[in-house]
């Protein structure tokens, strides 16, 4: 938070000396902490407030948030070549089964920021790649 930012208000004050805080200013306090490189026990302290208090505070409000869709590998169907008939219709042309005649290219991002490329010309191998890779870690 800026200096000339509000501090944290106090909205009650119990009789065992237990401090209530005004819930917009304590979301200002915890979106300041969430802020890349800002010290939480040090805000906690410019707003005179225990800096374990400010981390239940944090880590209340991000179990509200809503979870950050997960990318999730997706298995790949191939379905057959489709030409035209002379009706116009579509329909399925034959697909020749056994040693592919070219290779496959794949790229894919990985969770980590690493960009791999991969060409082959066995399907079978091909395919356990693409196992593998649905198996990456996304979180740590």
């Amino acid at each position: 938070m800026d200096e000339d930012a509000p501090k944290l208000q106090v909205r009650l004050v119990g009789r065992d000396g237990r401090r209530r805080y005004d819930p917009a200013s304590r979301d200002r306090l915890v979106a300041a902490c969430l802020e890349p490189g800002v010290s939480v026990s040090r805000l906690a302290r410019e707003h005179d407030v225990n800096a374990n208090l400010v981390r239940k505070w944090i880590k209340k409000a991000l179990e509200q948030r809503p979870s950050p869709s997960v990318a999730a590998f997706v298995p790949v169907q191939i379905a057959p070549a489709m030409g035209p008939r002379s009706g116009g219709d579509l329909t399925p042309k034959s697909v020749a089964v056994g040693k592919p005649c070219h290779t496959s290219k794949v790229s894919a991002l990985l969770p980590n920021g690493i960009s791999l490329t991969v060409e082959y010309d066995d399907e079978n191998g091909l395919a356990a790649i693409i196992g593998a890779l649905g198996h990456v870690q996304t979180e740590r």
